[in-house]
């Protein structure tokens, strides 16, 4: 018998808008400096606000927690290196009990908050197989609560549970596939496929829950699927979001990898980016972005 036909894989181009624009630079209530990531509270109860949207406020050294809207709520945090205190979060990943973990670029670490923002612990410091964790960025929670970090100094993403325990090192120094050059971010879907953004090599790469390397698209270049120095990534059941950090721009592709659309471009008006980095999924299928040279977020929506 011959080997079963692939499918095709039916492409569908979905819409992407401006909704509206959140912040102003600044270090007060609903103010951004230099933000690098954001989350949303996907599951829970009510009562804890679903919806809400949690801002990595990385020049401000805090976390904001804004309401689907962006209006303010709370902060937490503080410059320093002690319990709560944060140096350059650029971080940050709310799991299904409303627990947030922020991680922290200048102190090489991650910490884990309750939904109030109080300090719980540290989930990821010090030394995982043989290399102390360097220069974190983004992270992600699958279904199960396991954690993915990039570990951007040490080229890798460590896989570790809610309390700390390294589950699995996946990655290393290199260009061929399953390595890295210092991964920006790391996102999960409902499968738990797992996607890097493998930013100095100027692509994505998709590996399975084991670590195994499944595929990787784009190259350096400003041109449609082309990549320049990509740091955020988030997915959903269709497609792969990335935040084209270096050409200004946000870029859809396929689960399998495929081209399909680019929005944006360098400058500060409506649908206009500087340096974007974090991205993350709302509850209604928006996108929130982290404009983070222009020390605001960006609400998209998406239809198909």
């Amino acid at each position: 018998m011959g080997d079963v036909p692939s499918t095709p894989e039916e492409i569908v181009t979905p819409e992407v808008s401006f909704v509206r624009e959140i912040g102003l630079p600044g270090s007060g209530d609903r103010q951004f400096h230099y933000p690098h990531d954001l989350d949303v509270a996907m599951m829970g109860a009510l009562e804890t606000g679903l919806g809400s949207v949690f801002v990595a406020d990385t020049g401000n050294n805090r976390v904001q927690r804004l309401d689907e809207d962006g209006g303010f709520l709370y902060q937490f945090g503080g410059f320093g290196a002690g319990p709560g205190q944060f140096n350059s979060p650029v971080g940050i990943a709310v799991d299904f009990n409303f627990r947030i973990y922020v991680s922290e670029r200048d102190n090489d670490r991650v910490q884990l908050f309750d939904i109030r923002g109080n300090y719980l612990n540290d989930v990821a410091t010090g030394e995982y197989g043989y290399k102390t964790i360097s220069d974190p960025g983004g992270m992600d929670v699958d279904s199960l609560g396991n954690l993915y970090l990039a570990d951007s100094g040490n080229d890798r993403v460590l896989k570790l549970s809610d309390s700390g325990e390294l589950l699995d090192v996946v990655g290393g120094w290199g260009y061929g596939m399953g390595f890295f050059d210092h991964p920006r971010d790391a996102a999960v879907d409902r499968e738990r496929y797992l996607y890097v953004a493998d930013t100095n090599n100027n692509r994505v790469q998709k590996l399975d829950y084991d670590g195994r390397p499944l595929l990787m698209f784009g190259e350096f270049g400003s041109g449609p699927g082309q990549l320049y120095q990509p740091h955020g990534i988030a997915v959903d059941d269709k497609f792969i979001y990335v935040a084209d950090t270096g050409n200004d721009r946000l870029q859809v592709f396929t689960k399998k990898g495929k081209f399909v659309l680019s929005y944006g471009r360098k400058g500060f008006g409506e649908g206009e980016f500087n340096g974007p980095v974090g991205i993350a999924i709302g509850k209604k299928g928006q996108l929130y972005i982290a404009d983070t040279g222009n020390h605001r977020l960006l609400e998209l929506s998406v239809t198909y």
